[in-house]
């Protein structure tokens, strides 16, 4: 039976989406910056079509831009709809500008690495487990140890296992207290 909102054919189309996706933002990209000078549209144009179809034909890239596609257009929908209501209730286009500040900038570059590490560990993660594991597959778990090992078959269970060791939760902490110890410190208050 067909459902109204049946995606199961777009899934078909997602070679297309992506370069499409990956053309219009490199070629984007370029034309904003001009790395080679001012009227190169042309050549920006073969660059970009260039990086999109080398983009669709591996398998791996395809794979992850499939993945971190949705979560960069929640971001990015959350920030206008943030943005929007805002506006409603009466921010003006100049305290927008203004309001562009590093902390900004540094939150958007902080979410941004962390969706990309997340689309590179789902994306490459069950592979790399497979090619890497020594003893040609053999595991070395002592009996009673399945249910903390990192050297399972299955890699969101490696991937818990690692994050929430006691030893790794004690780095994030005490790299979190350094990292806000840091911005805190050098941060410039204007009076």
């Amino acid at each position: 039976m067909t459902e109204f909102l049946d995606t199961g054919v777009l899934s078909y189309f997602s070679i297309v989406f992506t370069f499409l996706l990956v053309f219009v933002i490199l070629y984007g990209l370029l034309s904003l910056t001009r790395p080679f000078g001012e009227g190169k549209n042309g050549l920006y144009s073969i660059i970009a079509f260039a990086i999109a179809i080398l983009s669709i034909s591996s398998r791996s890239i395809l794979s992850l831009i499939t993945f971190i596609t949705p979560w960069f257009f929640m971001l990015i929908f959350i920030g206008f709809f943030i943005l929007l209501v805002l506006m409603i209730f009466g921010l003006k286009a100049e305290q927008i500008k203004a309001g562009m500040s590093s902390e900004l900038r540094t939150w958007v570059i902080i979410l941004t690495v962390v969706i990309l590490i997340f689309g590179i560990g789902a994306t490459f993660g069950q592979q790399t487990l497979e090619e890497g594991r020594p003893n040609n597959g053999q595991n070395d778990i002592e009996p009673g140890d399945e249910e903390r090992s990192t050297a399972t078959d299955d890699f969101t269970t490696n991937v818990m296992n690692a994050v929430f060791n006691p030893q790794v939760l004690g780095l994030i902490v005490v790299m979190l207290v350094g990292a806000f110890a840091m911005f805190l410190l050098t941060k410039t208050y204007v009076d």
